[in-house]
């Protein structure tokens, strides 16, 4: 009895270690989804107005802006893929200039975030995050090499 017992528990042990692994991918996947569901709402209302729904940078206000908006679906062109989330979220904050722009004129939303969340810095940095998850999402594919 007691080497059936053994069995028994050896079988659970492997068992059960695949399954928390499983439990915690589909965890993080939901964790990821939920992040880039509050990303996409934080663009429609922060953003979209300028750089468009599709990210191409054509919202109602850009043709009224001195600079163009950048179209935010090349970025992975120029900043890699996946999407460099610090040096983004720089952007984003303010805490970087964006140097082809000259002058900033797309609004700090570190500060106006800040503001939004009565200074919670984990809030402002959730939402930043949450808004460059969802930026990731608008990438657009790599071209693959032609063949002739």
């Amino acid at each position: 009895m007691e080497n059936k017992s053994r069995v028994i528990i050896g079988i659970a042990k492997k068992s059960i270690v695949p399954l928390f692994g499983l439990l915690l991918i589909g965890a993080v996947a939901t964790a990821d989804e939920n992040q880039v569901a509050r990303g996409r709402e934080i663009y429609t209302e922060n953003c979209a107005s300028c750089h468009g729904l599709s990210g191409e940078g054509d919202g109602p206000v850009a043709r009224v802006l001195t600079t163009p908006p950048a179209n935010l679906r090349l970025l992975s062109e120029r900043y890699g893929n996946p999407l460099p989330e610090e040096q983004i979220a720089r952007f984003i904050d303010g805490r970087a200039e964006v140097k082809a722009h000259g002058p900033r004129d797309m609004p700090i939303w570190g500060k106006r975030f800040d503001m939004e969340a009565h200074a919670n810095e984990r809030e402002v940095k959730d939402r930043i995050t949450s808004l460059v998850a969802f930026l990731q999402t608008l990438q657009r594919a790599p071209r693959s090499a032609s063949r002739d």
